[in-house]
């Protein structure tokens, strides 16, 4: 029963970094789109 819990949890934490994850990457690439956009003129 610890086992499955302690399973449970190890994936819990994987889905959250990787969530984590995936937010810091979108946000770091929308970052990098505007300052492409603003040296550009366009935004």
């Amino acid at each position: 029963m610890i086992e499955k819990q302690d399973h449970s949890m190890k994936e819990k934490t994987d889905t959250s970094m990787s969530l984590e994850t995936i937010i810091a990457m979108g946000l770091f690439g929308w970052i990098a789109l505007s300052m492409a956009l603003m040296g550009l003129g366009i935004w």
